[in-house]
């Protein structure tokens, strides 16, 4: 479905055509490898639970609340992440905080708890401002004709920050290969069809050549700036120094080399492509709601008045975090999250034989017509304090929820706010006339096939 606008409901963006019943196997599986949430039914976005078959395997479509909490926080212990999300992540990730379980992942909780701590965030904010200072100088000095792809530019800002804060100190290291190399990966990261339909795990799944290669250049990097940082006097400030500082308060043990890269790789892609994916989103959304960027610009020349801003300004930019939290309701970058039942359960009249996969898509939840008014609509009214307050739990899901929610997100956060507050408050931008955007659901929900838009200085 394109873009459209309505006097009643405002802007409504593109979002894919819901179909009125389940596609054929054939075409289920061919549109999942492709664009996950262009599979999904009329009924998704109106029922609360739905229960069906993929294959060989038993699934839940979870879109009830308590379904959710139950799942994701009551029995939590019982629900693992699905073997299909982890074969698709454990190459890239390794056995980091996104994809390790049970005891492994507590201790690794413990460890990493202390470095995400509100102090050491607010020494990362200048970062996050001076690049974003520099981005808006470059992009207010180009022509009024020139197209620029805003998600591109996105991605290599926060590029940027994230190869700062985690490597800070080791200048003149080549950190944005690692991303490129991480991009490249993330291209060839894609269900296989034996993993859809639940075949056994030996049964033969095709492996990306290109894929293999970017990690071991993505790797190689890693290593290296590991290994030098190790053989330092002092181990630095930035997330690589803290992680190698890290050790276990029950144990006092610490990271080795091979947990240390598998945390890098995970903030890599947690920290840099999903606080991208609702940038861009987010100047796609504003590039049709003019009110909405006038009430933005409006809050930007109350409280920073010109100057930069910092992180003592977060708290005070209100609905500069309404536009993003909006943005991330429309358009979350963790779009679908799935759990494995281990051993049997039962939520109300609903029995949950183990092996059953409950399927938690963000992306559902947060346009459910059961939950949202308009759900469709780019309304950031939907984050005012009050109305937040009164919204049911589990029904907005950017960050994940229960034990394992993001770790990352107060830092995700801060980092969108200074960003957004920094380039705004300089620039406009505008999508050029004509093009067409649609989310496709990869590892995050990305705007297709780019973002080309006009800037034009304030």
């Amino acid at each position: 479905m394109t873009a459209a606008a309505s006097d009643n409901l405002g802007f409504i963006p593109a979002f894919p055509a819901r179909h009125e019943r389940r596609l054929p196997l054939l075409q289920l599986l061919k549109t999942l490898r492709e664009n996950a949430i262009g599979t999904y039914t009329q009924d998704a976005f109106e029922r609360d639970i739905i229960i069906y078959r993929l294959g060989f395997k038993p699934m839940i479509l979870a879109n009830h609340p308590d379904l959710i909490r139950h799942v994701m926080l009551d029995n939590a212990a019982n629900y693992e992440r699905d073997p299909v999300g982890k074969r698709l992540l454990e190459p890239g990730l390794g056995k980091g905080l996104l994809t390790s379980e049970g005891a492994e992942w507590k201790r690794q909780r413990r460890m990493m708890a202390p470095i995400f701590q509100p102090r050491r965030l607010a020494g990362f904010a200048a970062i996050m401002t001076d690049y974003s200072e520099r981005l808006a100088r470059k992009l207010a000095a180009l022509p009024p004709t020139c197209h620029v792809d805003m998600a591109e530019q996105m991605m290599l800002l926060t590029l940027d920050v994230i190869a700062r804060t985690m490597f800070g100190s080791d200048d003149g290291t080549d950190v944005s290969a690692v991303g490129e190399a991480m991009d490249r990966y993330q291209a060839t990261v894609r269900p296989n069809i034996p993993d859809l339909i639940g075949l056994p795990r030996w049964v033969p799944r095709p492996a990306a050549a290109e894929g293999q290669r970017a990690l071991a250049e993505m790797d190689a990097i890693i290593n290296g700036l590991i290994q030098r940082r190790r053989e330092r006097a002092e181990l630095g400030n930035d997330l690589l120094g803290l992680l190698l500082a890290a050790r276990d308060d029950e144990t006092g043990a610490a990271l080795d080399d091979r947990e240390v890269r598998d945390q890098m790789a995970t903030f890599f892609l947690a920290g840099h492509e999903t606080t991208a994916t609702t940038l861009a989103w987010t100047w796609y959304l504003l590039s049709h709601a003019p009110q909405v960027e006038a009430k933005l610009h409006a809050e930007l020349d109350t409280v920073l008045g010109g100057r930069a801003a910092t992180n003592a300004d977060y708290d005070k930019l209100i609905y500069t975090r309404m536009v993003l939290e909006e943005a991330m309701r429309l358009y979350p970058p963790a779009h679908t999250t799935a759990r494995q039942a281990m051993a049997e359960d039962r939520f109300g009249d609903i029995a949950i034989p183990p092996g059953t996969m409950v399927i938690i898509s963000p992306y559902i939840m947060h346009r459910h017509r059961l939950y949202w008014q308009n759900p469709d609509a780019f309304d950031p009214e939907n984050f005012a304090p009050e109305k937040a307050a009164q919204r049911r739990r589990y029904t907005y899901l950017p960050f994940g929820a229960g034990p394992r929610i993001c770790i990352g997100q107060g830092f995700a956060m801060i980092e969108a706010v200074l960003i957004l507050a920094t380039l705004a408050q300089k620039l406009r931008a505008r999508l050029v006339p004509g093009a067409k955007v649609a989310p496709v659901a990869k590892i995050t929900l990305r705007p297709s096939p780019g973002l080309p838009m006009t800037i034009q200085p304030r």
